[in-house]
């Protein structure tokens, strides 16, 4: 057995709770990762973990022992990275979160020019409309947008973003446009089902946020359908700004109450809190903040 990766196991599944997370933290299988404990205990001559079945605790041996690993862990891949920098290679295993609406468009995009740029990096992107819990379910970076909870994350904002209405010129010819928030009351809407759940549409109005409850035409979790459906003249749609530029820039969709948006927004990334933060992470952060800077 290797004796570094076991130890590297060995603290995951203590830092995870379970075999399960520290499996997908690692990108190994779950049962490579019992394995890898089971040698380890034998090895040692001492049980490192009581089992249960649904939680998993280290005996008081395990305590002790995943303290000196992880000063040992840290030390190595202290070298591995000063290695790896002087060479340039980043290379390694990502686990990367964020939301649908903005992952689909933007993230996704981000990932694959990164990986284009550090081939020797593996990447796991999940997609979520729910909030992952970064630690327990073994991810290195999540993406969040708008204002965060108290957390015992690090959080780096990478970019503002901003949401549109927006409407296609047959869709105005047809049925005018809104002049003030309330109008949109008697208009087709589609709604991101994200940032408008509750089927909802918020508006600066003489200084104040407001809301306007709408009966949407559609509602739907990724920002490029939404486009799509105004483009085709079906409603008005918050529109991910991105994903609008160059239909604005044609003349083929309009905004729609830009006087009163409400919707820009911040965009951060999350990650544990580490004493030495490894080259990829720190590589995929730079890379995702120019993206995100450049793109959103």
């Amino acid at each position: 057995m290797d004796t570094i990766e076991g130890m590297r196991v060995f603290v995951a599944v203590a830092e995870h709770g379970g075999f399960t997370a520290a499996a997908k933290h690692l990108g190994i299988s779950t049962a490579l990762a019992s394995k890898y404990v089971r040698l380890m205990e034998d090895k040692l001559g001492s049980q490192l973990f009581v089992r249960s079945t649904r939680h998993v605790h280290p005996t008081q041996a395990g305590v002790a022992y995943v303290e000196r690993c992880k000063q040992i862990l840290d030390q190595m891949d202290e070298m591995l990275d000063l290695a790896g920098e002087q060479t340039g290679k980043v290379s390694g295993h990502l686990r990367i979160a964020g939301p649908r609406i903005i992952g689909e468009e933007l993230l996704a995009k981000c990932v694959q020019d990164f990986m284009s740029i550090h081939p020797n990096v593996t990447i796991d992107l999940r997609l979520e409309e729910r909030k992952v819990d970064v630690i327990s379910e073994g991810f290195d970076v999540a993406v969040r947008i708008g204002a965060l909870e108290d957390s015992s994350l690090i959080a780096k904002k990478i970019s503002d973003y901003s949401y549109h209405l927006c409407a296609s010129k047959g869709y105005l010819e047809r049925y005018g446009s809104p002049a003030v928030p309330l109008d949109i009351k008697d208009h087709l809407c589609i709604l991101g089902s994200t940032i408008s759940p509750n089927n909802q549409l918020e508006f600066i109005e003489n200084g104040r946020r407001t809301n306007v409850a709408v009966n949407p035409r559609a509602s739907v979790n990724a920002a490029r359908p939404i486009r799509d459906m105004v483009l085709a003249g079906l409603g008005i749609g918050l529109c991910l700004q991105s994903t609008i530029e160059k239909d604005l820039a044609e003349n083929k969709v309009s905004l729609v109450l830009e006087d009163f948006n409400a919707y820009h927004r911040d965009v951060y990334m999350l990650f544990p809190q580490h004493r030495h933060m490894s080259v990829r992470v720190r590589a995929f952060l730079d890379h995702a903040t120019d993206f995100f800077r450049e793109k959103a």
